[in-house]
């Protein structure tokens, strides 16, 4: 077995050791898979937790005493090397009763999806660090919350990949992975800035890697689209009137870990994943993303991308977290905060 093998393994029995784990238990499952000073960093409202205690009390526990009954459903598993540290990256759901609430968002008693990724750094045979993203605002969509306006994609739950299309958590390839991250690579150097993307758009000319019936699935709040003018209409075009000079972030070769830009570039097989924490950064100088008025403010995004070709070498599926909570409350806009008042009638909006 090789060590990318069994990185990708470790990563995978300890998300389903979470799951499976009895109330109070998480602390000592992630003591036996992490290096006890682990860094972990999830999406908003959770933000920085150091090390396995606060990992266990400040996200895992609340998670398993508001899902008592969770699974841990992994459709994507993807092993690499990346700036000279081995990386992990899955991709999938939890799901199960929310028989209690969670961020805020009130119990519903009934079958709930989180959407829910991993990246993590593996030294010595134990997870470093785990970056953790979360599409909280569809849970909030499912406890009949949905804060923003109308989406303007698919609402509806994301696909995991098809069979036989090499998504293991058994085996790594990373011969194939290679072409497949240049592909992907290729694909977000052409995209361009500013201008350039608005030029996309307008005349509905993709990169040549995306297949014509590509599918982007994309977090609650903009939804899922399909067709490269799907993806035009429904977020491309949104986005970019919302943020016109937005820009990923450069990466300093050599440099630290966690500066912004992409943490991440791993290709496996057919699959790939980038992300960043941040990934892009951009001016909120225009309407219609979200449905929230331009504020003028610099805004940065935490965003990753997984991605899958078809065997023409196409880019077919492309999933996509965004922290789309945290770039809210860049805006402004305390979205967990406003939930409590929607929650709580009774709870006065003016204190004196």
């Amino acid at each position: 077995m090789s060590s990318h093998e069994e990185d990708k393994q470790l990563v995978t029995r300890m998300l389903h050791a979470l799951a499976a784990a009895a109330p109070g238990a998480s602390r000592a499952v992630l003591a036996e898979h992490c290096h006890p000073e682990a860094t972990f960093e999830v999406f908003h409202p959770f933000n920085t937790l150091n090390g396995v205690d606060e990992a266990a009390e400040g996200f895992f526990e609340p998670l398993r005493a508001s899902f008592p009954d969770y699974e841990q459903r992994i459709g994507i598993a993807i092993a690499d090397t990346y700036e000279g540290r081995d990386v992990v990256s899955t991709l999938g759901h939890v799901l199960g009763t929310l028989a209690a609430p969670w961020c805020g968002i009130p119990a519903t008693h009934g079958l709930t999806y989180l959407r829910f990724g991993t990246n993590a750094v593996v030294v010595d045979g134990r997870i470093a660090k785990l970056y953790i993203l979360l599409d909280v605002v569809d849970v909030m969509r499912q406890a009949g919350y949905y804060p923003f306006r109308q989406m303007p994609g698919s609402a509806e739950q994301w696909p995991l990949p098809p069979i036989d299309t090499g998504a293991t958590g058994a085996t790594v390839d990373n011969v194939r992975g290679a072409t497949t991250m240049l592909i992907v690579r290729e694909m977000q150097d052409g995209l361009g800035d500013g201008e350039d993307l608005a030029e996309h758009v307008a005349t509905v000319e993709h990169s040549p890697h995306w297949h014509c019936n590509m599918n982007w699935y994309g977090p609650a709040g903009i939804g899922s689209t399909r067709g490269q003018r799907g993806f035009d209409d429904y977020h491309g075009a949104l986005f970019i009137q919302a943020f016109p000079d937005r820009t990923g972030f450069e990466r300093v070769e050599g440099g630290a870990e966690d500066a912004p830009g992409h943490y991440i570039q791993a290709g496996d097989g057919l699959f790939g994943v980038t992300g960043g924490w941040p990934s892009l950064h951009g001016h909120h100088t225009g309407g219609q993303w979200l449905g929230l008025p331009p504020t003028g403010r610099r805004i940065e995004m935490r965003v990753a991308d997984w991605y899958r070709l078809d065997d023409q070498n196409k880019i077919i599926d492309n999933w996509v977290m965004i922290d789309t909570l945290h770039i809210a409350q860049q805006m402004g806009y305390d979205v967990l905060d406003d939930l409590t008042y929607l929650v709580d009638r009774a709870k006065p909006r003016w204190v004196v």
